[in-house]
């Protein structure tokens, strides 16, 4: 695969490579995220154009190549309530298998991190498969830590995954 030119917000020219690595995403990783594979190929073009509006409370980034296509995505959405907008989650994190190895998670969630702190939100939160040692090192590497543990949070085909839950603090003010 060319190297990434570069990581950029998606916008209503990227639904179609993002359906298709959404579908990718979804069919090679299961129990990585809570939609499924079906469900997704049932929105709406509407739908999926929400996840990149460009709103304070939602973003959506992709790495792209320099022959345009999408390799990585993550995305980010904050609830605009008075007393929970100080923080944001995210979700959606992928990379494709070819585009692997080449730093592109660290990158994404760097641009989510400067994101959010220009919003001035004062935490990032995500969850992750407690299964996925590989992801868990790199929110980790990234000043996530753990703050709990949600049992049986998917499930799929009768199994069951629990889910560690992450927070990343983007100030050191007073809690």
């Amino acid at each position: 695969m060319p190297q990434p030119l570069h990581i950029r917000r998606l916008g209503s020219s990227d639904l179609n490579p993002y359906r298709r690595l959404r579908q990718q995403a979804l069919q090679e990783c299961p129990s990585a995220f809570g939609a499924t594979a079906a469900g997704e190929r049932q929105l709406s073009d509407v739908q999926l154009l929400a996840r990149f509006a460009s709103t304070p409370g939602q973003a959506m980034w992709g790495a792209v190549t320099e022959a345009g296509d999408l390799c990585a995505t993550l995305g980010m959405y904050r609830d605009l309530g008075e007393k929970l907008a100080h923080k944001a989650q995210l979700y959606a994190m992928y990379v494709a298998p070819e585009a692997r190895g080449q730093g592109l998670a660290k990158r994404l969630l760097h641009m989510a991190r400067e994101h959010a702190q220009q919003l001035g939100l004062r935490q990032l939160l995500l969850d992750c498969n407690a299964d996925n040692s590989q992801a868990l090192r790199l929110y980790e590497q990234a000043g996530f830590r753990r703050y709990g543990l949600a049992p049986e949070a998917i499930g799929l085909d009768g199994r069951f995954f629990d889910e560690v839950l992450m927070v990343l603090p983007l100030t050191a003010g007073p809690r």
